[in-house]
């Protein structure tokens, strides 16, 4: 067992940056949290296995401090994968100083929004496919049925090491879950949804697709239209993956993010996705998927300061720090 410690700076520009707000929102599995880092199990094409434990550091200057443990040491070209891998993950390199010092400021709902996590950064998944699954099981459900979800089929299907006393566990891979029996996923308690995890399983295995190619692509209609062929992704899945994994400027528009729009910026009325989409086009551009952060994460605590009732409940918070 062989273990070295990463450190990664944050550039200037990509601060304020807020760690507490990774340790304690959307903390899905694979991903736990102990001793205020993240950690994950992670198996390299190699077929070693590595556990890594996130953590953060504000002298002498903020950056994030990485330990790697791995059974077989790591090649170099293993370690610059994995620190590029962290960095995409991290979002250590977004520059969000205009974002929350400029655009938060001038606008009164997202000055409100930020205030408590002000310096989020956008935790993206390690692939296109997990942000796929994910965003699947979440799907028509509250948050605390997501996170008992995807701790079950990381469980059931992903492939798991004892470490330090403790057991870890990878994310499923495609061909896994390709060649499980539709009653096994059932089992994950992710109900109508087994069918459309198996069949994204299926198609990618099938048609040797490489969904990672869709992070170098600028043309967003392109990656929406490559997304909606795989079974059971609409636009709503595909916009969230787009925004979340791909890390390209959407809003994704559901029942929550829309209930919001309309309550903050057009006095409930009710309004056309499509006139709520070049709304937020114009108004945000770039910065849309940050907005999407903003106005959807703990929505009906923040809309009190703004003398609003927010009629959905917020669950964003992931379980308590260990």
């Amino acid at each position: 067992m062989t273990e070295e410690t990463i450190i990664i700076e944050i550039p200037k520009k990509s601060l304020p940056y807020n760690f507490d707000y990774l340790l304690t929102h959307y903390v899905f599995y694979p991903w736990v949290v102990e001793n205020k880092q993240l950690v994950r199990l992670f198996k390299l094409d190699s077929d070693k296995f590595v556990l890594i434990r996130v953590g953060f550091t504000e002298k002498p200057k903020d950056n994030l401090r990485v330990s790697v443990i791995s059974v077989l040491r790591l090649t170099q070209g293993e370690r610059l994968w994995l620190v590029n891998l962290i960095k995409w993950m991290f979002a250590t390199d977004e520059e969000v100083e205009e974002f929350y010092e400029v655009i938060c400021q001038k606008d009164l709902v997202l000055k409100a929004a930020s205030e408590d996590i002000y310096g989020a950064h956008m935790r993206a998944d390690p692939t296109v496919f997990e942000s796929i699954i994910g965003v699947i099981v979440a799907q028509n459900v509250f948050f605390q049925r997501i996170y008992e979800m995807t701790e079950l089929l990381c469980k059931r299907f992903g492939e798991s090491q004892t470490i330090k006393g403790r057991i870890y566990y990878t994310f499923p891979t495609p061909q896994r879950l390709a060649e499980a029996p539709l009653s096994d996923i059932r089992t994950c308690k992710v109900g109508y949804r087994d069918k459309y995890i198996k069949g994204v399983a299926e198609k990618i295995v099938k048609e040797d697709l490489d969904l990672e190619k869709l992070k170098d692509s600028d043309d967003t209609e392109k990656i929406r239209e490559t997304l909606i062929s795989l079974p059971g992704v609409g636009p709503y899945t595909a916009d969230l993956t787009i925004a979340i994994s791909l890390k390209k400027p959407v809003f994704h528009l559901d029942l929550f993010s829309r209930e919001a729009i309309c309550t903050f910026y057009f006095k409930n009325k009710k309004v056309e996705d499509k006139e709520l989409r070049k709304f937020v086009e114009r108004k945000w551009g770039k910065w849309q998927r940050y907005v999407m952060l903003m106005l959807t994460t703990n929505t009906d605590t923040w809309a009190k300061k703004l003398n609003t009732k927010f009629r959905l409940k917020s669950a964003a918070k992931s379980l308590p720090v260990q």
